[in-house]
């Protein structure tokens, strides 16, 4: 990896941590006013919602986006014919959902309620549709320091519209409401940082070129869907709404932590690591020392979650969600492996295996189907099992075949998460002795702030005492991510916005 790439990865990551961070204290300190003044009942309201919307999504979101940030020779007629595509897609996307939302209300199983909803969430899709491309080419461009200005003003709009809302006694719609403030403010900002501007016109050829990995990126994407919501939609149909409003909440906390830990990366991760195509001894040195460090902060963060989730739920949303906490800590287990499971997705996508991955999360999503399928009808926390046994179960055969591509060693990748894995090891039994034998009679916020403490503490100890080379390797990110860069002869970003 040359310097400069080096120096601008580090920074992206840095500046997409800050911004992930950020999005995600706000979040985690809006979501509990929201919950406690909605209740699982407007939350299970919105998942259910959300699964459909979600699914609708897909198309707009990353399919051709993905394609300008993975691409080498982009050109400007590439990048017209990703904006017209997805205005298209999201004006017949938006005219769909609008008419066949009454019948997903019943299939969903709430006809009522559900079709209003969706109607409105699906504006957004008029609002998404006109700013994919600016954030691609900011994206592409690493320039994520760019996008974490548009992300922290459009989240605390949203946020500040939706508990006024919720205050004024609009129950769900507060939800909705926050959502498409979120989306209206993300519009304007895009536009105003990004200079490039469409055109009127629509190279087909062009268009060809880049919508092979396009769609598969796309058919990525509904596999995802399927692992991700496939859950949700058989407890919501089957279970009710307050039901997959507990399994909601504790899904929520869940991707909280998962932004927080892996989504900083993985913004940049995949088009850093296109830029090492042509060179596999470095692109395998960057994928281990992308594991390491996300597995660094990853793993403790994971088993706590885990260790102290019923602490969590009853310090952060309340009692009445205190029947998550079994939900909650079966996802955390799961994170632990999905730490790795990132990076190896955006290893395979950056040398261009689309087709591969999507094969892929083919099997992973057959094995959610199956083993959701068979859980549902046992609970909430059945269904979350099944998810944790898949996570694991199948995990082994993504390393295999990034190793069989020979992007990944797996030796190498061993040693750059085995002690980072021992230390949390020993933080967990530390957690576990101290939850039944030292403060089984506390009441839960002092357990939690006990619990995070002793634990960190004990994670930090035994990672310096394997390793100690992490805390200098660490200084050594922390300060080519506060060092200004220096100015470049060239940016290829430029030929692609005149």
């Amino acid at each position: 990896m040359s310097d400069d790439l080096k120096a601008k990865t580090i920074r992206g990551v840095g500046w997409s941590t800050v911004q992930s961070w950020s999005i995600q204290l706000i979040s985690f300190l809006v979501y509990p006013i929201l919950a406690r003044l909605l209740g699982p009942e407007a939350y299970g309201l919105i998942a259910l919602a959300g699964v459909f919307i979600t699914l609708l999504d897909i198309f707009l979101d990353v399919s051709f986006g993905a394609a300008i940030e993975q691409r080498k020779d982009l050109a400007p007629q590439h990048i017209n014919a990703v904006f017209w595509a997805f205005l298209i897609a999201g004006v017949a996307l938006t005219t769909i959902s609008m008419f066949v939302a009454p019948t997903v209300a019943v299939f969903l199983g709430e006809p009522n309620t559900l079709p209003p909803v969706i109607r409105w969430l699906s504006l957004g899709f008029l609002l998404q549709m006109v700013c994919g491309v600016q954030a691609s080419l900011l994206r592409r461009e690493l320039r994520i320091k760019a996008l974490t200005t548009q992300a922290l003003v459009s989240v605390i709009a949203g946020a500040v519209v939706g508990i006024t809302t919720a205050l004024s006694g609009f129950g769900v719609w507060a939800l909705v409401v926050r959502a498409l403030v979120t989306r209206v403010i993300a519009v304007v900002m895009l536009w105003r940082l990004s200079s490039w501007r469409p055109q009127w016109e629509f190279s087909r050829r062009h268009f060809n070129e880049i919508a092979g990995f396009g769609f598969a990126v796309m058919g990525n994407r509904v596999l995802n869907y399927i692992n991700q919501h496939l859950d949700q939609i058989l407890i919501g149909r089957y279970l009710g709404t307050f039901a997959l409003g507990l399994y909601d909440g504790a899904h929520r906390l869940m991707s909280l932590a998962t932004n927080l830990l892996i989504g900083s990366y993985s913004q940049v991760a995949m088009p850093a690591f296109a830029r090492l195509q042509g060179d596999m001894p470095r692109f395998r040195a960057a994928f281990n020392k992308a594991c390491r460090f996300i597995t660094l902060v990853a793993f403790p963060a994971f088993v706590c979650l885990c260790a102290l989730a019923e602490e969590l739920i009853v310090t952060v949303i309340g009692q009445q969600w205190q029947d998550s906490a079994p939900v909650l800590r079966l996802l955390s287990l799961a994170g632990i492996i999905q730490a790795i499971q990132y990076v190896n997705g955006a290893a395979m996508m950056a040398v261009g295996r689309a087709n591969l991955r999507l094969a892929l999360l083919a099997v992973h999503s057959t094995g959610n189907v199956v083993g959701f399928l068979l859980a549902y009808r046992h609970g909430i926390v059945a269904v979350a099992a099944a998810y944790t046994i898949r996570a694991y179960a199948l995990a082994p055969l993504d390393t295999w075949l990034n190793c069989r591509l020979g992007v990944v060693d797996f030796r190498g990748l061993l040693r750059a998460v085995r002690t980072q894995a021992v230390a949390a090891g020993l933080m967990a039994l530390v957690l576990i002795y101290l939850r039944a034998r030292v403060l089984a009679a506390w009441p839960a916020p002092a357990v939690l702030a006990c619990g995070l403490a002793v634990g960190g503490a004990t994670y930090v100890l035994a990672c310096l005492a394997l390793d100690r080379r992490l805390a200098s390797e660490s200084r050594d990110l922390l300060a080519m991510f506060i060092t200004r860069p220096k100015p470049s002869a060239g940016n290829d970003s430029e030929s692609c916005n005149q």
